[in-house]
């Protein structure tokens, strides 16, 4: 049966050979069982026409010379289809498709917008942060397999969002990657390439906008009867009683994350305290303050038996990462110290006899919980820690005397 509406594809046409072993790149348009093939200004060599249709293409030069071809197969097809008149003719779409400007089509593509963002974070050692905005263009690019930023439409959002929620995904999974997307098209806008009138996120309370969702998480903390069970805990081989005891170091550290522990060096050791400025999320505007700790028995006996020999200015305190890494190297080296400690931490969990298996991030929130307990400032804690999010983080410890700071102590003695 012949198609009624007009369809196209990319084509190599292989039947004249040019300069360099290329051949000219058409675009294949059919209509009621028609065809007709019109000039793009695109010449590929066999091989490098194999290497844009692999779905493994590395290279930049034909990466970009892709993102062309999927304009032309769609935006600036689908355009030219607008722009005529009904009768469909070759003829008009000829006349229509050589007046369409493809001067902007690289810099339109979202997910080139995309990628030139994820390797400006590599080039700056944000590997974490480039991780996320390639899982995000990644999930996109599952439903729509080319997007121009004049597509991204709140339309688009709700679509995506209902895709998103009926294949099971989260409501945080989902607004993580609409933020990463809302960055992109704020990016866009800086550089002209979108208009704000267009701009289709919500600024405001009912502004027919997209409005970006969230969801508020199972708090992750045990109570000060389960920490007292917990420190009970008789850890069965030497690897459980090491990550059980990084366990209670983050802990007692206030809550730092593994990253934080694992970057620890000697020279943050001044006197009985710790004073580090933590490795915070990524392009975060909040200025940096370094945080103090007091150094408790614990912390200290976790730093005799598992620290460095080499105890110079500059050596790691524990010996998880080594000088000259990559920063891919290193976030790679924290994830699996990280699930390390997860896995051991879950069978402890299981031995106790609690509900849900305790990870790395629950020392952080148990800290926060057990010192509210002890009727400790909310002020010392929350606003030091940013419960609700690292955006409403005003203070960091650094600004509170040695009278409190050995108060948390005391209280943390208590468990």
């Amino acid at each position: 049966m012949a198609i009624s509406k007009p369809t196209a594809n990319i084509y190599l046409d292989t039947r004249k050979e040019l300069k360099n072993n290329k051949y000219p790149v058409k675009l294949n348009v059919y209509y009621l069982g028609k065809n007709r093939l019109f000039g793009l200004p695109i010449k590929l060599t066999k091989t490098e026409w194999e290497k844009i249709n692999s779905p493994k293409l590395r290279d930049k030069n034909l990466k970009d010379i892709k993102t062309k071809l999927d304009y032309y197969e769609g935006e600036k097809f689908e355009a030219t289809l607008k722009e005529i008149e009904e009768p469909f003719t070759f003829q008009k779409f000829k006349t229509a498709f050589e007046k369409q400007d493809s001067s902007q089509l690289v810099s339109h593509d979202v997910y080139a917008l995309f990628d030139r963002f994820i390797e400006e974070q590599e080039r700056k050692g944000k590997v974490g942060n480039a991780g996320i905005y390639r899982n995000a263009r990644n999930s996109f690019q599952r439903l729509r397999k080319r997007l121009f930023i004049n597509q991204v439409t709140v339309d688009f959002l709700k679509d995506y969002e209902n895709q998103m929620k009926k294949s099971g995904k989260k409501i945080n999974y989902i607004g993580l990657n609409l933020r990463c997307m809302r960055a992109i098209y704020n990016m866009a806008i800086a550089e002209k390439l979108a208009k704000q009138e267009d701009y289709p996120f919500s600024q405001k309370r009912r502004d027919k906008k997209f409005a970006i969702k969230t969801e508020e998480t199972k708090k992750k903390a045990l109570s000060a009867d389960q920490l007292a069970k917990l420190k009970q805990y008789e850890p069965q081989t030497p690897a459980q009683k090491k990550a059980f005891r990084f366990w209670w170091f983050a802990l007692h550290a206030y809550g730092i994350n593994m990253t934080d522990i694992c970057h620890l060096k000697y020279k943050d050791i001044v006197g009985n305290k710790i004073i580090i400025e933590r490795i915070k999320t990524e392009d975060t505007t909040i200025s940096s303050k370094p945080v103090r700790i007091l150094i408790t028995p614990e912390i200290q006996s976790c730093i005799d038996d598992y620290g460095n020999q080499d105890k110079s200015p500059d050596a790691y305190v524990f010996n998880i990462l080594k000088h000259g890494w990559s920063a891919k190297q290193e976030r790679d080296m924290v994830m699996s110290f990280t699930r390390n400690i997860n896995k051991h931490m879950k069978k402890i969990s299981e031995d106790l006899g609690l509900e849900r298996p305790i990870s790395t991030n629950w020392a952080r929130h148990s800290f926060s919980t057990f010192l509210k307990s002890g009727l400790i400032p909310i002020e010392v804690i929350s606003e030091a820690l940013g419960h609700s999010s690292i955006e409403t983080t005003k203070i960091y410890l650094d600004s509170f005397e040695d009278d409190v700071l050995e108060l948390i102590a005391k209280r943390l003695s208590e468990i």
